[in-house]
C-alpha cells in the first residue's frame, strides 16, 4: 500500500528541520510562517528545501533544460499539468502548498535580511494580480495554474472534445478510475474547496461539466489532515489528493512503458522511479503544518485534532447548536478575530512608520 510507504509518524511527516527553526516572517504586511498565503512565496531558505523542490526552482528561474538522462539532482516533475480551482479561504486551502512549492518564486536565502516587506515580496495588491492564473514553466516539468475565484479569475472554457484534460471529482456512476486513463492525462483539474461544498460548487460552474470526471483508483481510507469534518470516511485534503493522483498516474505510465515494446535503458528506468518517489515532497508544507499542530496539542495537554477522542468531542460540540456552549465558542471566535485584526493593524502601522 502506498499509504504504508509514506514517511509518516503519528506526529507528522519525517521532514527534517523543525518548523521552529524557520521562525515567522513579515510578508504582504502580515506575519507568515513557511509560505505567504497572499503572494504564495516560500519563506524558508532554499537550502532547507528538499533537493527536488530547490532543483526545480533553479531550472525554472534559469530557464534551463532538464537532462533526462542524468540521475543526480533531479527536480520534482509532475506527470501532468495541474489546474487548481480555488474557492476557499487561503488559510485553509492546502492546494496552495503546491503553488508555493512549485512556482517560480525562490525561497529566502537569508531570513534575517528579509524582514522588510519590500525585500521579500510584492505589495498585497500586486501579489493578487500576479500569482493567480500563473503558470510554472517549463512545461516538461509539469505546469501549474491557479484559478482563484475570489480574485475574479475565470475557469477556462475547456473543450468538449478535449480527451486529455480530466477533472478529479469522485462521482458514482460518472467518474472513472484515474489509472484507467493515466496514459491520456495531460492536464488534471482539481477543486480546492470544502468537502461539504464541492457538489454545489460543481453545479454552479458549468465550465467544468464538459470534463470527464475521474477518481483515485486506490485512495487512502484515512486522511492525515488535522481539520475536523463530518463528510464521512475517505475524504482527504486537496494536497493529499494531488499527491495520490500524481503518484497513480506516474506509476501507471511507468507500467505502460514496461509493458510496451519501447526499450528503456537502466538509467532511464531508474530516473523514472526517482521522479516518482520525489512526488512525496508535494506534502512537505503539509507535513510541517501537521507536525506543528501535533506539538501545539501536546503543549496544551489536549488530544491531537485527528484522534478519535478529539473527533468525538468536535461532533458533540456541533450537536449543541443554540446552547450556551456554542454561543461561548462563537464569542471566543469573535474575540480571536478581533485580536488578530488589531495585531495586523499594529504591524501595518509599524511598517508604515519604518517607511516614513
Amino acid at each position: 500500500e502506498l499509504n504504508d510507504a509514506l514517511p509518516l509518524t503519528p506526529q507528522g511527516f519525517e521532514i527534517g528541520p523543525s518548523l521552529s527553526s524557520f521562525g515567522r516572517i513579515t510578508c504582504c504586511k502580515s506575519s507568515q510562517s513557511l509560505y505567504c498565503k497572499y503572494c504564495l512565496r516560500l519563506l524558508v531558505p532554499d537550502r532547507s528545501l528538499p533537493l527536488p523542490i530547490s532543483r526545480r526552482k533553479r531550472i525554472i528561474c534559469d530557464d534551463s533544460k532538464l537532462d533526462e538522462h542524468c540521475s543526480e539532482g533531479r527536480p520534482l516533475k509532475l506527470p501532468f499539468n495541474l489546474h487548481i480551482v480555488l474557492d476557499d479561504r487561503r488559510g485553509s486551502a492546502t492546494g496552495l502548498h503546491a503553488v508555493a512549492l512549485l512556482n517560480e518564486r525562490k525561497g529566502l536565502e537569508d531570513k534575517n535580511n528579509c524582514q522588510e516587506v519590500d525585500d521579500i515580496s510584492q505589495t498585497e495588491s500586486d501579489a493578487h494580480n500576479t500569482n493567480a492564473n500563473s503558470f510554472v514553466e517549463p512545461s516538461h516539468l509539469g505546469s501549474l495554474k491557479l484559478i482563484d475565484l475570489a480574485n475574479g479569475d475565470e475557469i477556462p472554457k475547456y473543450r468538449r472534445d478535449d480527451a486529455t484534460t480530466f477533472l478529479l471529482f469522485p462521482s458514482p456512476g460518472e467518474s472513472v478510475p484515474l489509472e484507467s486513463i493515466a496514459s491520456k492525462v495531460q492536464t488534471l483539474v482539481v477543486l480546492d474547496c470544502k468537502w461539504t461544498k464541492n457538489k454545489r460548487f460543481f453545479r454552479k460552474n458549468e465550465e467544468l461539466s464538459t470534463l470527464q470526471k475521474v477518481h483515485l483508483s486506490s485512495p487512502p481510507q484515512e486522511s492525515y489532515y488535522w481539520r475536523w469534518h463530518n463528510a464521512g470516511p475517505g475524504m482527504i485534503s486537496t494536497i493529499e489528493a494531488m499527491f495520490y493522483a500524481a503518484y497513480e498516474v506516474s506509476q501507471q505510465k511507468y507500467q505502460c512503458l514496461l509493458e510496451s515494446n519501447q526499450k528503456m535503458s537502466p538509467t532511464d528506468s531508474n530516473n523514472y522511479l526517482i521522479d516518482q518517489n520525489s512526488l512525496i515532497h508535494l506534502l512537505w508544507l503539509f507535513g510541517h503544518q501537521r507536525a506543528t499542530t501535533f506539538k501545539a496539542a501536546q503543549n496544551e495537554g489536549v488530544p491531537a485534532p485527528w484522534s478519535d477522542e478529539e473527533k468525538a468531542r468536535q461532533r458533540e460540540m456541533r450537536k449543541q447548536k443554540g446552547t450556551w456552549r456554542q454561543l461561548r465558542h462563537k464569542e471566543d471566535e469573535r474575540r480571536l478575530m478581533e485580536r488578530n485584526r488589531l495585531k495586523e493593524e499594529k504591524n501595518r502601522l509599524k511598517e508604515e512608520k519604518k517607511v516614513s
